[in-house]
């Protein structure tokens, strides 16, 4: 009697693990191309084809759900999907009963700008018209006037060279600029103590006055020039920079306290770049080299892309069961140590 009891036992805890078997997983999916594709219904991408090749070694039947990427973690809490196949980044806010498979993709922080070449002449030109310049030159007028008034006061009465009229402020100008600039004429001179005297100053702060003036424009013409390049984070503190809202650039920014114009997507963001309303757009390397090589966008010669040193590491499968994150993990890393993996990355244009 005891013995059909334990069979009996053994029978429906074997129907249970054969129904939790045949259970359809609900997958969660969200729109974060290339990983993610949804258009018009049909849901395709790099960690889609990932899912399918895993699912079909387990065996495991699935029903794809939508759902938005700031309501993943609330959606798996409630029941409402198994697992999410979005990619994320781990960070403090997630769940502590939150399971994650094995990293499968890392990438770096990229910055989308409008690239503008210029020649040298071209920038020079420009540079002469800037207002900066106009200012400086302005400065080295007035300064010039002042000692070329004091020279013709210190002067007009004993040297020829200067005319005693109020015009001789002329002579005392040209004086002034000839001795600024080294060209040194030799038609005017000083002979009065006082004017030697002048004079001696005046040659020494010359020569700092023109090292600098010619340290600036040299600066000036350099910054002209590069002035849409950036090597580092911080680079992006000086200029505008959009981001899409909550995706984890826009977190990362903001942790580096870079303000940013938020826009809703990729292709709004680059827009507003195209516009002007930005200097930068920034996302991971992944998304913006999918949306310029592999939508086949015309901008190559408009916008230029550069990756700065930020690794991120993707999570591909995220869920509140353990076991299910463990089942997934040897698959998961068998096939991305596969020639098949590497096919999938030249597809979404992500090989390297």
């Amino acid at each position: 009697m005891l013995r059909r009891f334990f069979i009996s036992i053994i029978l429906v805890f074997s129907s249970l693990i054969l129904l939790a078997d045949e259970e359809r997983l609900t997958i969660g999916v969200t729109n974060t191309p290339p990983f993610i594709i949804i258009d018009d219904g049909k849901i395709s991408g790099l960690t889609i084809d990932l899912w399918n090749n895993i699912s079909d070694s387990l065996n495991i039947d699935y029903d794809f759900v939508t759902t938005e990427n700031d309501k993943v973690m609330a959606n798996i809490s409630e029941g409402e999907i198994n697992i999410s196949i979005a990619p994320m980044t781990i960070n403090s806010g997630f769940a502590n009963n939150t399971f994650f498979s094995q990293p499968f993709y890392i990438t770096n922080l990229c910055v989308a700008l409008e690239s503008h070449y210029e020649s040298g002449l071209v920038t020079i030109v420009k540079n002469l018209f800037s207002i900066s310049f106009l200012k400086t030159i302005g400065l080295l007028l007035f300064i010039n006037f002042s000692i070329g008034t004091l020279i013709w006061l210190a002067e007009r009465n004993d040297n020829p060279a200067f005319s005693k009229k109020i015009n001789g402020i002329v002579d005392g100008f040209w004086w002034a600029w000839v001795t600024m600039t080294t060209v040194g004429y030799g038609d005017k001179s000083p002979q009065s103590r006082k004017g030697k005297i002048l004079a001696t100053i005046w040659m020494l702060v010359a020569i700092l006055i023109i090292s600098g003036f010619t340290a600036t424009i040299s600066s000036e013409l350099t910054t002209k020039r590069l002035q849409n390049n950036v090597t580092n984070i911080h680079d992006l503190h000086k200029m505008k920079v959009g981001s899409v809202e909550g995706k984890s650039a826009d977190i990362y920014l903001n942790y580096k306290h870079i303000r940013t114009r938020q826009y809703p997507s990729v292709e709004a963001g680059v827009e507003a770049l195209e516009k002007g309303e930005i200097d930068a757009f920034v996302d991971d390397g992944a998304t913006l080299t999918y949306f310029f090589n592999k939508k086949e966008r015309c901008l190559s010669k408009k916008i230029k892309l550069i990756e700065l040193p930020n690794n991120k590491e993707y999570y591909c499968f995220m869920s509140s069961d353990p076991l299910l994150v463990n089942k997934i993990n040897p698959y998961l890393l068998s096939f991305l140590e596969s020639e098949q993996w590497n096919r999938l990355l030249k597809k979404y244009g992500l090989n390297e």
